[in-house]
């Protein structure tokens, strides 16, 4: 699979099809934190992608600020269906989360709606407390 950014997706054949069936825009807020989310986790190294045909399409990278939270990632979305008797449509991307010192990789699939703000919530586990699970058998 290759690996490509949003802007190299645009000038592919297969992103006609994939702009046809997401038209709109969706909103996501991701939230690090730790501590039944008293602490934030800032540095959180944050990706979101989405596997397109041969291609893993990546259509944001960035990090958390300092209370942990990184605000108005835009992502194409299917028009929203609110208020109809149909489902709402959605399209499901991939987010990964790493930091150094926390538990390795954090993964999460999101479904993204149109005109709607999605928060997606990311617990980070310290490695040090994994540590002691570890060595106490638990």
């Amino acid at each position: 699979m290759t690996v490509i950014n949003f802007d190299e997706f645009k000038r592919t054949p297969e992103y006609q099809d994939f702009q046809l069936a997401n038209p709109d825009i969706g909103t996501l807020k991701v939230q690090a934190f730790t501590a039944y989310n008293a602490l934030p986790v800032e540095g959180t190294d944050i990706m979101i992608s989405k596997d397109i045909e041969e291609y893993r399409v990546v259509f944001f990278r960035g990090q958390t600020d300092s209370s942990g939270i990184i605000d108005n990632i835009q992502l194409p979305a299917p028009k929203s269906s609110i208020g109809s008797i149909e489902p709402p449509l959605y399209t499901v991307y991939d987010l990964t989360a790493i930091h150094t010192g926390f538990e390795s990789i954090k993964q999460y699939s999101i479904g993204m709606f149109g005109g709607i703000k999605v928060i997606q919530y990311v617990k980070m586990i310290p490695e040090i407390i994994l540590e002691g699970v570890e060595q106490n058998g638990n």
